[in-house]
C-alpha cells in the first residue's frame, strides 16, 4: 500500500504525540515515531529575529554615516547579507525530521531534508536494523539493497532506545498479521 509522502506530512501533524519518541498506536496494527531536529528558533522566530538585528544594525551605521562615517554603512550591509545567508541556511532546516510509521507489512520512512522530501517504504518481514560507524552509533534501517540512516536527529541514548523500541514493534508485527 503505497503512501504518499503528503498525506503522510498530514498524519504527522494531526498526530497526537506521546511517549518518548512521539510513538503513537492509532490501530492495532499501527505504530507511528516522529523524531525531529533540536531547533531553537522556528522559521516565523528566525525572520523576527533578522529583521529585529538588522534594523538596529542600520540605525548605528546610519548614526555613524550622519558623523562622517560613512564606511560603518557598507560593512552593515555585508554583515547583514551573511547573516541573512546563515540564517536562511538554519531556517530550511529548521523541520527537518523523519517519520517512521509501522502499517500492516509496511514499515514507511519519510525523511525531510531541507525543501527534499524522501519516502521509503520497506518490507517490515524484512527490514533490519543495523548499528555501524566508527563507534557503532549509527542506526541503519537495511533490506536488500536499500540502505538508509535513521535516528540521525537523536541523542545516542535516545537511539538505542527507540531502536530496542523499532525492534519489539517489528517482532511483534508477525503475530499481529497472523491474528488478523
Amino acid at each position: 500500500m503505497p503512501v504518499s509522502c503528503r498525506s503522510m506530512s498530514e498524519s504527522v501533524e494531526a498526530a497526537n504525540m506521546s511517549g518518548v519518541f512521539g510513538a503513537k498506536s492509532c490501530l492495532a496494527d499501527e505504530r507511528q515515531w516522529l523524531m525531529c531536529k533540536n531547533c531553537s528558533f522556528s522559521p516565523r522566530q528566525v525572520i523576527f529575529f533578522y529583521l529585529s538585528l538588522t534594523a538596529v544594525s542600520f540605525l548605528f551605521a546610519g548614526i555613524f554615516a550622519m558623523q562622517g562615517l560613512w564606511l560603518v554603512l557598507p560593512f552593515a550591509v555585508v554583515e547583514n547579507l551573511v547573516l541573512a545567508a546563515a540564517l536562511l541556511y538554519y531556517a530550511r532546516h529548521a523541520l527537518d525530521r523523519e517519520y517512521v510509521a509501522l502499517r500492516g507489512d509496511a514499515l514507511h520512512v519519510c525523511v525531510v531534508d531541507g525543501n527534499r522530501i524522501t519516502h521509503y517504504c520497506f518490507n517490515a518481514h524484512w527490514v533490519r536494523l543495523e548499528w555501524r560507524g566508527r563507534r557503532g552509533d549509527a542506526l541503519w534501517l537495511c533490506q536488500s539493497d536499500k540502505e538508509i540512516p535513521l535516528g540521525i536527529y537523536l541523542t545516542p541514548e535516545r537511539r538505542q532506545a527507540f531502536a530496542h523500541e523499532l525492534r519489539a514493534a517489528l517482532r511483534a508485527q508477525p503475530l499481529a498479521a497472523n491474528a488478523a
